[in-house]
Parts: structure tokens; sequence; C-alpha cells
């Protein structure tokens, strides 16, 4: 496999990654007032800051081709 190929391949996995903890996030969050709570507030908190590394992560590598 070509260096460029293997990037692109990387680049996708992490960017379905970064697309699947959102949904999960997104789903999490309590629409209605008696909606049970799935992850609680602080692991809510510690996944928005995975999903923000990530996004670091992916331009990062975007930016050093």
């Amino acid at each position: 496999m070509l260096g460029h190929e293997r990037r692109s391949k990387v680049l996708a996995k992490l960017a379905n990654a970064r697309c699947e903890l959102e949904d999960a996030l997104n789903l999490s969050i309590p629409v209605a007032r008696y909606d049970p709570v799935v992850i609680p507030e602080p692991a809510r908190n510690r996944l928005t800051g995975v999903i923000e590394e990530l996004e670091g992560v992916l331009r990062q590598i975007e930016g050093s081709q």
C-alpha cells in the first residue's frame, strides 16, 4: 500500500471515530425532562474533550502533507 493511501485510510478511520463519538454524545443528552441520564455530565465533558483532541490530531495529520 502506498503511503498516501495508508494516510488516507488512517484519516478516514479517525474521522469516522470522531463522528461515532459525536453521535454517541448527542444520543446521550436527555431531550425531555424525564429522560434517563445515559452518560453523566462529567463523563460527557470528558467525551467532549476526547472529540476535541481527536479533531486536533486530524488537523495535525492533515497539515503535515
